[in-house]
């Protein structure tokens, strides 16, 4: 048992699969992604799963980046270990769009259901919206769905989720038009501009 006073009660492991990004968020706490077309090998973080869990009560596996499925291999190895360790939540940040190709959409949702994936949290917000194409998120949103992958939105808010600017209009529009596929809205994330 370690002894680390930091670490005693860990039961959280996260994993950031790439700061590869297909927005260019304003919001975004990873910056100008400068180290795209790097990430974490399937191995190597298959592997950090399990040796984590021999060690620590590991409730809650996530894979965030930049876009994480950029990489999807990366997130299929991390997802399997934690599922073959019966690690209860098995997360994915997500913005939705690593593809433009149906069939490839379809085969990532396809395999995150198969990994294991039980808490898909999708990035919709006005912020995402000005560079990523809803139609693409939406159609991937379908098709996890349809393989039974648990999902909810988690859009990012200007100042409060209550606060009337244009900003949030815009995200609540967002979430509006994802009202007749019945997907839950998640606490998402509150921004604050400079100054504030």
């Amino acid at each position: 048992m370690n002894t680390n006073i930091y670490l005693r009660n860990l039961n959280r492991v996260e994993f950031i699969i790439t700061y590869a990004c297909t927005g260019r968020c304003k919001h975004c706490s990873e910056g100008e992604h400068t180290l795209c077309g790097e990430h974490i090998r399937p191995e190597i973080a298959a592997d950090a799963v399990q040796k984590i869990a021999a060690e620590y009560d590991i409730k809650t596996v996530m894979a965030f980046g930049g876009e994480p499925l950029l990489y999807p291999e990366v997130v299929y190895a991390v997802m399997t270990a934690a599922k073959e360790l019966d690690i209860t939540k098995r997360q994915i940040i997500t913005n939705g769009y690593f593809s433009k190709n149906v069939d490839k959409i379809r085969e990532v949702a396809e395999k995150l259901a198969e990994c294991g994936v039980n808490d898909l949290l999708l990035s919709v917000d006005a912020f995402h919206q000005e560079t990523i194409p809803l139609h693409v998120v939406k159609q991937f949103a379908i098709e996890a769905k349809e393989y039974g992958i648990p999902i909810r939105l988690q859009p990012a808010w200007l100042v409060s989720v209550t606060d009337d600017n244009p900003y949030n209009r815009k995200t609540r529009e967002i979430l509006d038009s994802f009202a007749d596929m019945e997907i839950p809205v998640g606490e998402g994330n509150v921004i604050f501009p400079e100054g504030n």
